[in-house]
């Protein structure tokens, strides 16, 4: 049973990886019919720079998160061995899916941007010959062997300091997460320094937008995952409940997983991207913002879904276990 329960949400995961990369596709739509617009003088969206659309675009090809998709797993009462599992394979999969991701969209021709100068003169910048291979080799040496060695890394000083001497993982873990913590959020200040300039240009309509796509975006990966977590929860249940919409452990996990996107694995994918992607530098930094902002409005989405799915669980254990000790 535990294995069929594996099995199917590997499945599940593996449909998320190709589902949202094609929310992508219509997201660079979204941005080349705006800048064809704005050359045309009659742009509705002039206000939202080409960044933002290929930061929310890099989002959506990537894996799900890592250490908060686990947490927030745990949090909600769900299986965080399972939801370890998906991590660890979706994100190994993601450095091979990604790339091949990234040259469908410069192939299609909408990694492109145009602008229109002062003198009316249309620039064009275009990476329709991407090297997804060149990509490939960069996301495996900063991504998979940094996590196959810290892995060995662990096992290693876990065997070592298996007694509670100093090198016991346990005994420093609180310090390890800080230090994790600290290193993202380096990364995202290098990245979004980059475009300091133009951030400080945008104005509130530009930012509350993104903020609200971001929302969608995750609401749409919800939308799409939550009926076929609900089918299956139902086949799981032994016994009938009241609250058909609460997801059994597995279902936790498999709902949270297959709705996030990691935050380092995509800025990790803008600094390998040329500049012709962005158009400039300045760019590059505002399409960092772009992935930062969804980032942080699903962790505050899920954080809440995750209480809820604690306090349900709660009420039900207090309320089986009210009958027996009054009996």
């Amino acid at each position: 049973r535990e294995h069929t329960h594996t099995h199917t949400h590997r499945e599940r995961e593996f449909g998320d990886k190709h589902v949202s990369p094609c929310l992508g596709f219509l997201i660079l739509l979204g941005g080349r019919a705006s800048q064809d617009n704005n050359n045309n003088g009659n742009g509705a969206m002039h206000w939202f720079p080409w960044g933002f659309f290929v930061g929310l675009c890099i989002l959506a090809t990537v894996p799900t998160t890592l250490s908060s998709g686990v947490t927030l797993v745990a949090i909600g009462k769900g299986n965080a061995a399972l939801a370890l599992m998906i991590v660890v394979v979706t994100n190994a999969l993601g450095v091979v899916v990604t790339p091949l991701w990234i040259q469908a969209y410069a192939a299609a021709s909408l990694l492109i941007r145009t602008s229109t100068t002062s003198t009316s003169t249309t620039t064009t910048t275009s990476i329709s010959n991407l090297d997804s291979t060149s990509l490939l080799i960069n996301l495996v040496l900063t991504v998979l062997v940094p996590l196959v060695a810290g892995k060995v890394v662990r096992e290693i000083l876990h065997c070592v300091g298996g007694d509670g001497s100093f090198f016991d993982m346990q005994t420093h873990k609180r310090w390890l997460v800080h230090v994790s913590s600290l290193s993202l959020i380096i990364i995202v200040w290098m990245n979004v320094s980059v475009g300091e300039a133009q951030l400080k240009a945008q104005n509130g309509k530009s930012i509350s937008t993104l903020v609200a796509l971001g929302i969608l975006f995750h609401l749409t990966l919800l939308a799409l995952n939550a009926p076929v977590v609900l089918v299956t929860m139902r086949k799981q249940h032994t016994t009938a409940s009241r609250r058909w919409w609460l997801p059994s452990k597995e279902g936790k996990a498999a709902l949270f997983l297959t709705s996030q996107k990691t935050l380092p694995v995509s800025l990790t994918v803008l600094s390998l991207l040329p500049s012709a992607a962005f158009g400039s530098e300045e760019q590059r930094g505002l399409a960092a913002v772009a992935c930062v902002v969804p980032h942080v409005c699903q962790l505050f989405m899920d954080g809440a879904i995750a209480s809820y799915w604690a306090g349900v669980d709660a009420d039900e254990e207090q309320a089986e276990a009210t009958p027996a000790e009054e009996f």
